[in-house]
């Protein structure tokens, strides 16, 4: 979850959004293809928001230690986590500086989860990333980030998005960073036609939200489930049809990529 997002979340305590389950699922499934899980697993997290990813992944790669970094984090955010995870595999950080002095190990995959829409320069975002010593031709990175421009709308003004991608303009970004793609394409086919809609209606009407759905979610667990099953479905349909060389599209995009 995006910090922007924390103080309402609280408001609703367990009602973590199905979107962000699902995701959770999509990014597991994608990484542990790429991974020796034999061996110490160091993950950098960029952008880590409220850490849900990397304290979730961790319960299913134990041998793995995170660095997860946000430069929206407080203070006082910073020393909750630091002491929420004193004892544990996951460093929490604000800055990329910081964290990648502790790092001593190769890098064996790099997280860059709807981040880089927030960056006003994201080829010099990723530069910045593909030099880093830890980084090498083992290491691998997964971005993902939200689909296409047209659908750009008032949830994107509230997280403060510079832009939404297609397939080709993720990959030239990396590509004009140095990086090499391993496996690209789109997810979430299923809210599409729902983001559509909700564009349509901003055309005539004009948002007044504040906070956007995935913060104020109180739907119940039965209703969650319900969606976060649907979304699972959903991008275990769209890898099937991408394996056998159709291009489905979708609301957010991903790619993996090496140096």
């Amino acid at each position: 979850m995006d910090l922007k997002e924390l103080s309402e979340q609280k408001k609703n305590k367990n009602s973590r959004h199905p979107w962000e389950q699902a995701r959770l699922e999509f990014i597991h499934k994608k990484i542990i293809k790429c991974l020796d899980l034999n061996k110490a697993l160091v993950f950098l997290d960029i952008g880590c928001g409220d850490t849900y990813v990397a304290e979730q992944l961790m319960v299913r790669i134990p041998n793995s230690t995170f660095y997860c970094i946000d430069n929206a984090f407080t203070e006082k955010q910073l020393l909750f986590y630091s002491k929420k995870y004193k004892n544990s595999k996951i460093k929490v950080f604000n800055n990329l500086k910081e964290a990648i002095t502790q790092i001593e190990s190769e890098i064996s995959f790099i997280l860059i989860l709807d981040v880089m829409e927030h960056v006003k320069y994201d080829v010099e975002f990723l530069v910045q990333i593909e030099k880093l010593d830890q980084f090498n031709s083992k290491s691998k990175m997964l971005i993902t980030v939200p689909a296409f421009q047209s659908l750009f709308t008032h949830h994107d003004v509230i997280l403060g998005h510079y832009r939404r991608y297609t397939n080709r303009s993720l990959e030239n970004a990396t590509l004009k960073a140095g990086l090499k793609t391993v496996q690209k394409g789109y997810f979430f086919s299923s809210l599409l036609v729902p983001r559509y809609i909700l564009k349509l209606r901003e055309l005539i009407f004009k948002p007044k939200a504040n906070t956007t759905a995935i913060a104020s979610w109180n739907k119940g667990l039965p209703i969650t489930i319900l969606y976060k099953n649907i979304l699972i479905l959903d991008f275990s349909i769209t890898t099937f049809l991408e394996k056998i060389h159709l291009k489905p599209i979708g609301l957010s995009n991903y790619i993996i990529c090496k140096k």
